[in-house]
């Protein structure tokens, strides 16, 4: 590697190649020895910017995605002309969650759960 480096990013890149040669997670093979992630990271993102490092070699995976939500005061009617309805949860108060495909059973479990709670 280039000696412009600094330490950090030399002890970051290290930690990349350990983990490479160990067949484990940077964040793994990081703790293991007792470096912190966070300025691991950042200098190897730092690195990849600059076309030092090459890029990820596989894409990061998303732990959730983002789902429009529209909030109202009031119900909105049911309607024939709403598209991509299919499931509607109303509370007796009100409160109402509209879903765009079948949720899990265990999730529409947990919620029926958690307003009956709520209630009492």
């Amino acid at each position: 590697m280039d000696e412009t480096l600094t330490q950090k990013q030399r002890e970051a890149v290290e930690a990349l190649e350990g983990a490479r040669r160990a067949g484990v997670a940077l964040s793994d093979y990081a703790k293991s020895k007792g470096l912190e992630l966070r300025p691991v990271y950042d200098a190897i993102a730092t690195l990849r910017r600059r076309g030092a490092l090459p890029p990820a070699s596989r894409p990061r995976k998303r732990k959730s995605r983002f789902v429009a939500v529209r909030v109202t005061s009031s119900p909105a009617p049911m309607t024939a002309a709403r598209s991509g309805l299919v499931c509607r949860l109303l509370r007796s108060d009100g409160c109402a969650i509209e879903c765009g495909e079948w949720p899990e059973p265990n999730w529409v479990a947990a919620v029926l759960a958690g307003w009956k709670d709520a209630a009492a």
